[in-house]
């Protein structure tokens, strides 16, 4: 049997793609990644980690998926698996962060975490683009950025019926997406670009 080609992991079930990974393909694992990277981020966002704290979240999601792909019973099931794997590692950290006690003078000598009014108001200008931005893309792409980044995480399938997408291309779709409003936004007049 010859190796999976770009087009077989696009239209592989998820099944085909965890055996494909689990067998040392790494498209099979790119596929993944992207068609439930937003999940994963998504959940692990709603915990408001540092930065830090969570891309290690996101990391050791994946590094638990890498290590129980063959013993996934219900592989259909892949994005709530997923989420709750994030869940999870996000509540870890929290955990072992809280773990941590505080002196009386911990605090001390650090400068003020409120944002400043002008970070408020370049906060502001900059959701206002983005969301100008988004406003200019045609239909499905259009409501693609809604249901991936402006409603709470959703599974791909449930991507996949809102916007009338094959599950295999939303990730192909969603990376142009960015691009273009990438584009898009560099035709914005932001307050902190040079």
């Amino acid at each position: 049997m010859s190796a999976p080609t770009t087009a077989d992991h696009d239209q592989a079930t998820v099944a085909d793609l965890l055996r494909y990974a689990s067998d040392g393909d790494q498209q099979a694992w790119a596929e993944l990644i992207a068609r439930y990277t937003g999940i994963v981020t998504g959940v692990v966002a709603g915990f408001r980690l540092q930065e830090s704290d969570a891309a290690d979240a996101v990391q050791n999601t994946w590094v638990r998926l890498i290590t129980y792909s063959t013993s996934i019973r219900e592989p259909e099931k892949l994005g709530g698996w997923l989420a709750t794997t994030a869940r999870r590692e996000a509540l870890a950290l929290i955990r072992r962060s809280r773990s941590e006690i505080a002196t009386a003078t911990a605090g001390e000598g650090l400068a003020a975490t409120a944002a400043s009014p002008e970070d408020l108001a370049v906060a502001a200008e900059t959701r206002a683009a983005v969301r100008a931005a988004t406003d200019e893309l045609s239909g499905r792409r259009r409501l693609l950025v809604e249901v991936l980044f402006y409603q709470p995480p959703q599974s791909y399938e449930e991507v996949a019926r809102r916007t009338g997408m094959p599950i295999g291309s939303i990730g192909p779709t969603r990376r142009r997406t960015l691009q273009d409003l990438h584009h898009l936004l560099r035709g914005y007049d932001l307050a902190h670009a040079a």
